[in-house]
């Protein structure tokens, strides 16, 4: 059996990778891994990127079918709750992402997708993928008031409205949520 010997990386060398990281300025999560994987001595297994991939189509399919009560997809179709639903709406039902559309918006956010990090992402959720409200504006459905509502939405305004930098389609996401909430607080 042949033994893969990786050189050992000195002290030294590890603390100049710390000190150029220190210098770019960032400890993002990418030149974390760089770093990571600079000591590994080698890039990290593509295992750990599958099992990132998360929810699988059926997953997803079986989960949406379960909440129509439906067996398959022609059913689906059928079933006139989901009709009306989904009335004016395309939509497919052949692939993973189709499938995983549905979830998002009829049962949640699929694990993978929480604790997200970046510039279209607020309390974990990426709102341009899922709409939810409750959860992005960090508040409790039975308990928060329309000021509340609002509150949360003016703070979360003052990071990502387009003026002071934030993404356009972020904040008319917050709009949309807010808007949402306060018809049902009606």
């Amino acid at each position: 059996m042949a033994s893969s010997r990786r050189r050992k990386l000195k002290k030294t060398e590890v603390l100049q990778l710390i000190a150029e990281l220190q210098q770019e300025g960032s400890f993002t999560s990418d030149a974390l891994l760089a770093f990571a994987e600079k000591i590994n001595g080698a890039t990290f297994a593509e295992e750990k990127l599958k099992k990132q991939q998360g929810m699988s189509r059926d997953e997803a399919k079986n989960a949406v079918l379960q909440k129509f009560d439906c067996k398959n997809g022609t059913e689906l179709r059928k079933n006139k709750t989901f009709a009306m639903a989904m009335a004016g709406e395309t939509y497919g039902l052949r692939s993973r992402e189709d499938w995983l559309k549905l979830y998002r918006r009829w049962i949640g956010v699929p694990k993978e997708e929480r604790n997200q990090e970046g510039k279209t992402c607020i309390n974990g959720i990426d709102v341009l993928e899922n709409f939810r409200p409750w959860h992005v504006f960090g508040l409790d459905s039975s308990k928060a008031t329309k000021e509340d509502v609002v509150n949360s939405f003016r703070s979360l305004v003052k990071i990502h409205h387009p003026d002071v930098g934030g993404d356009r389609r972020v904040f008319e996401q917050l709009e949309k949520m807010k808007n949402s909430i306060l018809a049902l607080m009606k």
